[in-house]
């Protein structure tokens, strides 16, 4: 038996541990309300007539919008058909001069001359076409962005 007690280990001593207080939190001051928040104010109207409002905004403002189109479209088809008439109208003259042309030198003459006269013709209908399409986007986006820019303050 004495080799039992021998096997079992022995168990160290137990210490005492203190145990630290926690200070204690300082109390804090309770003060009485002074003021009182503001009120919201609501308008009289409900939430769905706000709803519906601001739904026919938007389709008077994509409706505008859509009127601007059609009328800047139409400006846009005019003159690239105004573009393409005065084109083709003047290959046919071209061609009528090449037709009666006397010499290799008088028709080059009249093809650089066409040639010339095309290219001018091209950049000066580019050129409208550009300003109709920039007006086009100003037209079509101005309903659309109205409602916003007088919420936007500057300065």
């Amino acid at each position: 038996m004495s080799e039992v007690k021998d096997s079992k280990r022995k168990r160290p001593a137990e210490t005492r541990t203190t145990a630290i207080e926690p200070k204690p939190l300082p109390i804090e001051k309770i003060t009485a309300v002074t003021t009182l928040p503001q009120p919201v104010h609501r308008s009289p109207r409900s939430a769905p007539e706000q709803l519906l409002d601001s739904y026919r905004g938007s389709l008077a403002s994509i409706s505008e919008s859509h009127q601007a189109m059609a009328n800047s479209a139409t400006a846009l088809l005019l003159e690239m058909t105004g573009l393409a008439q005065s084109t083709l109208t003047e290959a046919g003259d071209c061609a009528t001069a090449l037709i009666r042309a006397g010499s290799f030198a008088d028709a080059i003459e009249i093809q650089l001359g066409y040639a010339r006269r095309s290219f001018a013709s091209l950049m000066a209908g580019s050129t409208r076409l550009s300003e109709i399409n920039a007006r086009l986007v100003s037209e079509v986006s101005r309903p659309i962005v109205a409602p916003f820019s007088g919420s936007v303050r500057t300065g």
